[in-house]
């Protein structure tokens, strides 16, 4: 089963890392996680992933903590992951923003 990763730097310090393992041409397990670099250190804002049964989308706090999951389980794990991609390209300033927010709040 291959693997295969790679980064798509949306800007500076705003990184979406995708992962899968492809089975007879099909995308298996999958994970994409929309990052942002703070100093040293590599936060996750929202991580999609094919899950124990089925794709879902965690929006993560900043202690790491899922904030709340969608459920993806209607779509096959290659709709899913290209849609995470896709969300996370469009939408990464609304993430950033949000999360920045609850930064704030918990301080």
């Amino acid at each position: 089963m291959p693997e295969k990763s790679f980064i798509i730097e949306v800007i500076e310090n705003v990184l979406i890392f995708v992962y899968f393992i492809s089975q007879k041409g099909e995308v298996g397990n999958f994970v994409v996680k929309l990052n942002v670099v703070k100093g040293d250190k590599i936060f996750e804002l929202a991580r999609c992933d094919s899950g124990l049964h089925s794709p879902h989308l965690d929006i993560l706090h900043p202690d790491g903590s899922k904030k709340r999951t969608i459920d993806f389980s209607v779509l096959e794990n290659a709709q899913a992951m290209n849609v995470a991609i896709e969300d996370f390209t469009n939408n990464w300033e609304f993430y950033l923003e949000r999360w920045e927010k609850w930064l704030k709040e918990k301080i």
